[in-house]
């Protein structure tokens, strides 16, 4: 039997991980096997998500019957509506139940599904439906909204990487995380490259504390069970009450998909490849802006001011460069926010050689007409005359990507691409 829950948790209190985690624990508790839990994110463009637009999975491994699913119900109920905000506006729980043999007898149909989640936004109308379709059954509160999610985590298939979240003390719960920064940088460098966003050096940040007063210490992923591990008791400070594993899409990029310009719509996420076709530029704000076309079409993308050092690597980049963009679609203006670049053909760069080629003197320019005039011996030189020299690029063919503290969720950090696919 598989548990899907979504959006029990606000800005303000509570996590859907949390709920999982109790879940989890009472379940054993009465007899049951349950496998390792499921955090899976869905679009990162979905606007009205309550933190991070992910849900939980849970499967219970035992053949069940009616009395062990009802128990099993009554205990998922009672944990969603005594750990839910349901005082925050955007909070809109849902709960999913669906049998392993409707579960298998389904899974194309719930395969289409994750990638529809993952690719665009989706209604509540259409979750019930397609639950009902697939022989599931539903609980909403409020608005439900968070039958989407709770659907599409169950829906989920591979890849996967592990995030392993450490939990306060109740009485702790809201008051200021006091981890020790020198061991999350110690664990970072101990543990690389198996568990990946615990530190943004750029910015000097620590990534595994949550910035809302949820139950959650910390949460760190990686792609080694055994490495977490470690890397949990390498961290100082305030000891966490308990802790969990979940298996999830944080880091694998599947939230993009490969798409030709005159494909691309509002809110999706995308892979483009294509040439600058028009040089980065500053925009207001502290953003950088350059256009992109793939012989389909063109497309601006845009490094956003947070991505700090990330814009610096934009503006390097000049028409004619070859690049995959990875990013998602913004609605208004439409362009790609981007995520991370690979450098595939970097254009040659020339600059006019101001040397007077008659005497070695400067030239200096009187005109796109006049041309050049040597300060030295006075010669003039057509402008179209001057020679050209080449210079190196302070690029290199590779990935680049936004600084951790910029990342999302799903986004693939550079360290990952050759250990998962």
């Amino acid at each position: 039997m598989f548990i899907g829950i979504d959006d029990t948790d606000s800005p303000n209190k509570y996590c859907t991980t949390y709920i999982a985690t109790l879940l989890i624990e009472e379940l054993k508790g009465n007899g049951y096997s349950v496998d390792m839990p499921k955090l899976i994110r869905m679009n990162p463009m979905v606007k009205y998500k309550t933190r991070g637009n992910g849900g939980v999975a849970i499967h219970v491994l035992d053949e069940l019957y009616s009395k062990d699913k009802e128990e099993i119900k009554n205990i998922t109920i009672s944990l969603v509506e005594k750990y839910t905000d349901f005082e925050c506006e955007n909070t809109n729980p849902g709960i999913v139940f669906l049998d392993e043999t409707k579960y298998k007898e389904n899974r194309e149909k719930l395969n289409y599904y994750y990638k529809k989640v993952l690719y665009d936004i989706v209604d509540v109308d259409y979750a019930e439906k397609f639950i009902l379709k697939v022989g599931g059954e539903f609980i909403k509160y409020k608005l439900g909204r968070g039958i989407i999610g709770a659907l599409g985590a169950v829906s989920s298939t591979p890849p996967y990487t592990y995030e392993l979240l450490a939990y306060r003390k109740k009485e702790m719960w809201g008051k200021k995380r006091e981890i020790d920064e020198n061991s999350v940088i110690k664990m970072d460098k101990e543990t690389f490259p198996y568990t990946f966003d615990n530190y943004d050096y750029e910015n000097n940040k620590i990534l595994i504390t949550p910035n809302t007063p949820c139950p959650v210490l910390f949460g760190i992923r990686g792609i080694d069970v055994e490495v977490l591990l470690k890397a949990m008791n390498m961290i100082e400070g305030e000891k966490p009450e308990r802790f969990m594993i979940f298996k999830t899409n944080h880091g694998t990029d599947v939230h993009l998909r490969k798409m030709n310009i005159k494909d691309i719509y509002p809110n999706t996420g995308v892979i483009v490849y294509g040439k600058v076709v028009e040089e980065p530029r500053d925009i207001e704000g502290g953003h950088v802006i350059f256009k992109l076309s793939d012989g389909t079409g063109e497309i601006d993308c845009v490094a956003y001011e947070p991505t700090k050092g990330f814009r610096d690597i934009i503006r390097k980049l000049i028409v004619g460069d070859y690049i995959a963009v990875y990013g998602t679609v913004r609605e208004k203006p439409l362009g790609i926010n981007v995520e991370k670049i690979k450098i595939l053909k970097l254009e040659k760069k020339f600059v006019k050689d101001k040397r007077c080629p008659y005497c070695g003197g400067t030239l200096k320019a009187k005109g796109k007409k006049a041309g050049y005039k040597c300060k030295k011996c006075k010669k003039s030189i057509a402008y179209d005359e001057i020679k050209k020299i080449e210079v190196e690029r302070d690029l290199k063919i590779g990935f680049y990507e936004v600084p951790g503290s910029a990342r999302r969720h799903l986004s693939k950090p550079i360290q990952l691409v050759d250990l998962i696919w």
